[in-house]
């Protein structure tokens, strides 16, 4: 309780799992634990039907398929082809059957490629 005139203070719980001291949430549970208990990966790389994202690519002009009548040609690594790639996942798009999963609020800040050494 804090009384007027007076600094507040940020009052902390442990966490339910571990007993570190955070800042309450809705969880009551600290970042760890969250990640430990919630995979969000295997969210993220799931279709609607349950199987792989899939993006179609063109073997004879490498174009990658927008709809089932348009495809266009992206650099590797471009900004427009991570733009197509991020468009196919699901629980990036505000749709009601993501909704069952308390994941109707997901939202993007920030994406970028990753370098790795050639895949040949």
């Amino acid at each position: 309780m804090s009384f007027p005139g007076q600094p507040g203070t940020a009052i902390e719980i442990p966490c339910c799992l571990c007993g570190t001291f955070i800042l309450p949430n809705a969880a009551n549970q600290c970042g760890a634990c969250l990640a430990q208990q919630f995979d969000l990966k295997s969210v993220m790389q799931r279709g609607p039907s349950g199987g792989d994202i899939i993006v179609h690519q063109c073997r004879r002009c490498r174009r990658y398929e927008h709809t089932d009548t348009y495809y266009c040609h992206h650099e590797p690594e471009s900004a427009s082809l991570l733009s197509l790639c991020l468009k196919n996942i699901p629980a990036l798009q505000n749709q009601n059957h993501l909704r069952g999963n308390g994941l109707s609020s997901i939202h993007l800040i920030d994406s970028m490629w990753i370098w790795t050494e050639p895949h040949w």
